[in-house]
């Protein structure tokens, strides 16, 4: 919620669009419903025994190719009035996922992460490849079916090679990529306070990992880091504090789930 407020706060004193600022709040509004109904739910649960919904989220990245309406790069679905960027909210709650200790289908385990290894390459999406390849870096060091998760984690290095390989065509926008260089710009004190709302919510996921020893919430804070340090190359938005329904809804979603579910890998 810090950078989520911070974020609000600039696009204001910067005159961002109106639009782009009450979507912003309706997204946070959503999320925060999304998450307390995920932490009081006592009927949806999230587990590890079958992989198949993995690759159901993993083959979900497909959709913005299949519907081709955009053009180059492929990475939203059209939702009405809106563009859902779909990778920030599937890829942090797969990695949840896959955070399983005893990967009971291997097969499919596999099928998945090559899933969005195929999926980030196609659209392309080179950022979010690598802030998922280094979240299953964290898996792996979990020890958990180490040569497995190293195995898959060499496909996701080859994909993300190809995927930087692929210039990007999309000129950043400084109240979405650019959103620390608009707050420096602002202040040093704007910018103190934008580095430090961006760290909070991977604290936050690094340390419910730490406390119940589930290494789920660290690969999944992992991935949230790797995106906040990719910032400076200007070419993914930046989590919560930047323009985005999509990074806002999956991770109040995967905060969600993780409050639900404490300690889902021990």
């Amino acid at each position: 919620m810090p950078a989520v407020l911070l974020g609000l706060w600039l696009f204001r004193v910067t005159d961002v669009p109106r639009s782009a600022q009450v979507l912003q709040l309706i997204a946070a509004g959503a999320g925060s419903l999304l998450f307390f109904a995920l932490a009081r739910s006592r009927r949806f649960k999230l587990s590890g025994k079958t992989d198949w919904p993995a690759l159901a989220l993993a083959l979900s990245l497909f959709i913005p190719l299949l519907a081709d309406t955009q053009g180059s790069p492929e990475r939203w679905v059209s939702l009405g009035g809106f563009r859902l960027y779909l990778a920030p909210v599937v890829l942090p709650v797969l990695l949840l996922w896959l955070s399983a200790p005893v990967i009971r289908a291997p097969g499919l385990h596999i099928a998945s992460v090559i899933a969005v290894a195929a999926a980030l390459v196609l659209q392309p999406d080179a950022c979010q490849l690598t802030a998922f390849s280094l979240g299953v870096l964290a898996l792996a060091a979990s020890r958990a079916q180490l040569m497995l998760r190293l195995g898959l984690l060499a496909l996701l290095a080859i994909g993300a090679v190809i995927a930087w390989r692929v210039p990007d065509p999309l000129e950043p926008v400084p109240h979405v990529e650019g959103v620390f260089i608009v707050a420096a710009e602002l202040s040093p004190l704007a910018f103190a306070a934008a580095l430090a709302s961006a760290i909070v919510p991977v604290a936050a996921l690094a340390w419910i990992g730490w406390i119940t020893r589930s290494v789920g919430p660290f690969a999944v804070a992992v991935y949230y880091a790797a995106l906040y340090a990719q910032a400076p190359l200007l070419l993914t938005p930046i989590p919560l504090l930047g323009f985005g329904v999509g990074p806002i809804l999956g991770y109040y979603l995967v905060a969600g789930l993780i409050s639900r579910e404490r300690p889902l890998a021990n």
